[in-house]
């Protein structure tokens, strides 16, 4: 076979890409990457890292021939075991991703089917191998991947699993043709911490195992510090550095890159908790959220899930006080339930020292600017038909009536200067902006109302790593100016340490340690937290 230069150069290397340009199909022929090169060795785990629209995804498509129509690749070569994917046909292609390339997906949940159970999912990997016993492969494969009750599993649907088992379930499927090269795009983002390590530690046991190449693609430095050999960063569309992971984490090169890793570490908030803060905003007292389940044949109830069992927190005037704990623990239900979203089964929940509860419901709507809530995904909670200027306006009109007209268009001017939003952004709509102004939409949307209490439900956990500290600046910069108090709902330890003075670690509908930050932090003795601390990736 003649091999040409290129391929001569990259002999030792699983997979080359060599100056690659891709494009939109479009009139202006819009270049979204640009000039991409990098490689990867047999067995070596390259993270690519960038934020969101950088171009980690599109390169990871184009590896596995899988973009969009409307994409062209104008120029390059993409090399994998010395033959250029780029220029092979569809047949062979598919051959390579049945045998070679394997992937998986952020949200494991759209990568299966609802309909089918798991042994049918998985059993599509094994359709061309004859000569294996296809179920006791797929048993061996789960329980390879940690899922212990492999037989019991199989059976299951996809709903009756949860994020972390997903995930194994697509990474099963993904080796099952124990491939060369895995592309796994930002597979631990949505799941918990202490799910996270174990999704990492079973990623970087497989790629020794299996002699498997691994392009990790991820926006969390941190992450990408736990599993990488090499690191190679991406900015619209262009690869600004690329080098080993030691010596990108002790001396990036670029300023973006220099950026990126100074936003991912947190520096923690300092408080006199005594000496600040007098008033209780908000005094929870015994609350208990109990749902029904299992009704019998009579209708009446067999058991009931405690999703917050007799919960007890104290929020001050100008404090920030946090919640942290893994799906499921109960977290987003005391939220809801402050917000009288779900109904308390007992319990008492006073704001400004007033029982909500004991108000009617007329009277609890309109005490609702004294609290607000935003929420994780801004652009689901903002009407994509409203202008931002509609969106802001709707609840001062509705909430503070005895506000003029005239005095509307300089509060909403007044606090998009707050959020740092320009004043043309009131005539637009939501897909106009990117997430982070999305949340910045939210966020003004409720300090118009001047709230005292602001529940934060996950703000900062779909953006990009730049993008949450900057809005945690800006939460940190109107506390200090308002004395608003927060109540901060977070799965990640490390961002809770940034911004409370203290906190509360729940497990399974229970606080199972309550107290200032800094001492939970650095003295714990319980083992739940013990082990979320430890599950956190930190940047050597």
């Amino acid at each position: 076979m003649h091999l040409t230069q290129g391929q001569i150069k990259n002999m030792n290397d699983l997979l080359s890409i060599q100056n690659l340009f891709l494009s939109i199909d479009s009139e202006n022929e819009e270049e979204i990457l640009k000039d991409i090169s990098f490689n990867i060795k047999e067995s070596e785990v390259v993270s690519l890292i960038g934020e969101s629209g950088s171009g980690k995804s599109l390169t990871a498509l184009s590896v596995i021939r899988l973009l969009e129509r409307s994409c062209k690749i104008k120029k390059g070569k993409i090399y994998f075991l010395n033959k250029d994917i780029l220029s092979i046909e569809e047949k062979e292609m598919r051959d390579i991703r049945k045998n070679d390339i394997s992937m998986i997906f952020q949200e494991p949940m759209r990568s299966l089917n609802p309909v089918m159970n798991i042994y049918d999912q998985l059993k599509e990997a094994y359709i061309d191998m004859k000569s294996v016993n296809i179920k006791q492969e797929i048993i061996r494969n789960l329980i390879s991947v940690g899922i212990k009750d492999a037989e019991r599993v199989i059976n299951l649907y996809p709903h009756q699993l949860s994020g972390g088992m997903k995930q194994r379930v697509m990474i099963a499927m993904a080796i099952a043709c124990k491939p060369k090269l895995l592309i796994a795009d930002e597979p631990t983002t949505s799941l918990d911490v202490t799910i996270q390590k174990q999704v990492l530690d079973l990623l970087l046991e497989l790629s020794d195992k299996l002699n498997m190449a691994i392009l990790f693609i991820t926006h969390d430095l941190a992450v990408a510090s736990q599993i990488s050999d090499k690191i190679v960063v991406m900015q619209n569309g262009r690869v600004i550095e690329n080098s080993s992971a030691k010596k990108f984490f002790s001396n990036p090169e670029n300023s973006y890159s220099k950026t990126l890793l100074s936003s991912s570490i947190y520096l923690r908030k300092t408080v006199n908790i005594e000496n600040e803060h007098d008033n209780n905003v908000l005094s929870i007292k015994n609350l208990k959220v109990y749902f029904p389940e299992n009704n019998n044949l009579f209708g009446r109830n067999k058991s009931y899930v405690k999703a917050v069992d007799d919960i007890s927190i104290l929020i001050k005037s100008g404090s920030t006080h946090a919640i942290v704990g893994e799906s499921g623990s109960g977290k987003t239900t005391i939220a809801k339930a402050i917000m009288g979203l779900v109904k308390p089964t007992s319990g008492k929940i006073e704001i400004l020292n007033k029982d909500i509860f004991s108000m009617s419901s007329i009277d609890r709507r309109y005490y609702r600017k004294y609290y607000q809530m935003i929420f994780q995904d801004p652009f689901s909670s903002l009407n994509p038909r409203m202008r931002v200027g509609a969106i802001i306006k709707e609840g001062l009109c509705f909430l503070k009536p005895e506000i003029k007209d005239f005095d509307i268009d300089s509060i909403l001017k007044d606090v998009l200067d707050k959020v740092g939003l320009k004043h043309d952004s009131l005539n637009k709509y939501p897909h106009q902006f990117s997430g982070g102004q999305r949340q910045r939409i939210a966020i003004a949307r409720v300090l118009v109302l001047e709230p005292k209490l602001l529940i934060c439900d996950e703000p900062t956990s779909s953006l990009d790593v730049t993008v949450q500290k900057q809005v945690l600046d800006l939460l940190i910069d109107i506390q200090n100016k308002t004395k608003i108090s927060y109540l901060f709902i977070s799965h990640d330890i490390k961002l809770i340490s940034s911004i409370s003075e203290t906190m509360s670690v729940m497990y399974k509908g229970k606080i199972v340690e309550s107290g200032k930050t800094s001492d939970i932090i650095n003295h714990t003795r319980n083992e739940y937290t013990m082990n979320l601390l430890k599950s956190v990736p930190q940047i050597n």
